[in-house]
This record gives C-alpha cells, structure tokens and sequence, in this order.
C-alpha cells in the first residue's frame, strides 16, 4: 500500500479505538446519570469479583487484561469509596485477597442492568446476523494481537 493514500480516520485501529473511547464514554454516562459511583475499569474489577470474591490484585491485572499498578491504583479508589475491602492472604502474607463490601455487592443488579442498556444502545438498528459477524471478526482481531503478546 502506497503510504501516501494512508488516511487515519479510514484505518481499523483508529475505528476500533474511536468505537471503545465511545462505548466506555456512553457506559460511565450511564453509570452517572443513574448514582452509581464507578467507572468502567473499577466495573471491570467489580464483575470479575462477583464471579469470584477474594482474588489477588495479580489475578484481577490477569482477568481484566490490566498492569498489576492499575489495579492497585483502581483498588485503593474502590477501597476508598467503600466497594471492596483487602484481606490479607492466610497463608502468603505478602499478598491480599480483594473482597467486594456489602455496598458493592448491592450494586451488581443496578450496574448490570446499566451495562446492558448500554449494550443496547450502541447495538440498536444492527442487524442480530451482521453483529454475530461483528463479533467474530474483533475475536479474530484479538487473537491476532494476542498471538504477538506471547
């Protein structure tokens, strides 16, 4: 390809970047406008620990495909504002076990039933059959960039 008739705007990292800048956006609007404090990186570790409480902050950086100091950081933010507790690790003392609190616990529904209608929104008027396609082709695109990572 002639790197003169590049445009950024026409290629698929800008379009996909784009896309995600504006999904978060419109997730974390639909947090705001219905009083649930979190953003979407701490509901990215909030929905990892419904499915299972007590994680070490290695294994939430691992889940939710995030360095260990962003979830450290994201974790004392939670912490801060009464979502999720540590626990030290009975038997490796170095290391915590993340427990969500009986408040961030009690948000799981609402911030579900959020992140859904988000889900909706940013699907409407797409055909079922053309966003199955969707699907599989940022899967293909995923495997593709994770292939490198290794």
């Amino acid at each position: 390809m002639d790197y003169r008739k590049y445009v950024l705007a026409d290629s698929i990292g800008y379009k996909i970047t784009n896309t995600a800048r504006l999904v978060t956006k419109r997730l974390n609007d639909n947090f705001k406008q219905n009083n649930f404090p979190v953003t979407n990186e701490q509901w990215s570790i909030m929905i990892r620990l419904w499915e299972e409480d007590g994680l070490t902050q290695n294994k939430l950086a691992a889940l939710t495909k995030k360095d260990s100091p962003s979830v450290s950081r994201l974790v004392n933010n939670m912490e801060k504002r009464e979502l999720v507790k540590r626990v030290p690790h009975p038997v490796d003392k170095r290391t915590n076990l993340i427990f969500l609190t009986t408040k961030g616990k009690k948000m799981q529904m609402g911030l579900i039933t959020q992140a859904q209608k988000t889900v909706e929104q940013i699907s409407e008027g797409i055909d079922p059959a053309e966003l199955e396609i969707f699907l599989k082709v940022l899967e293909k695109i995923d495997r593709n960039l994770s292939d490198f990572q290794e």
